[in-house]
């Protein structure tokens, strides 16, 4: 799953949750999508936490290739791992956010008087969320950039 379209999903469901938490739903359970979402939610923590740990192995591999006495093929290999280590720590903050609303789901499930409390808690994570996510696409951004530039010098390099 690509790191947009996760990205995507985190974004529909906080907003679907704002929209919950916001709204005074039936107390009818049938009615209510909220053990729904927070199930939607438990799978998309899943899938995060395999995603997160598929990163890890590769992340492992590439911290056991022996260096390159080439600078610039060690170069690659060094952006490389930082893109590979900031789309999992990317990750990791997408799955805590998950975790974040899960609870606070659950918690005005079982008391829905908190729901201003929550609501409130919710928007505020939600702002740090959308900041943070914007700086790592600027980090990766950033590396694409450079090893773009690497590479391109590298092959240059045994082309001449």
């Amino acid at each position: 799953m690509s790191v947009s379209r996760i990205t995507n999903i985190f974004a529909l469901v906080l907003t679907l949750t704002m929209g919950i938490i916001g709204s005074s739903l039936a107390a009818n359970e049938e009615m209510h999508p909220l053990p729904s979402i927070i199930s939607d939610i438990e799978r998309q923590i899943a899938e995060l936490t395999i995603n997160i740990e598929k990163i890890s192995d590769r992340i492992k591999f590439l911290h056991e290739i022996p260096d390159s006495k080439d600078p610039l093929i060690q170069e690659v290999r060094n952006l490389d791992l930082r893109g590979w280590e900031l789309h999992q720590e990317q990750w990791k903050v997408q799955r805590d956010g998950l975790r974040f609303t899960e609870e606070l789901l659950r918690k005005v499930q079982d008391h829905p008087e908190e729901k201003p409390e929550a609501l409130q808690a919710w928007l505020g994570r939600l702002k740090e969320f959308k900041e943070t996510m914007n700086d790592y696409r600027q980090q990766r951004a950033g590396i694409e950039v450079l090893r773009i530039e690497s590479e391109v010098k590298l092959i240059e390099q045994y082309l001449r």
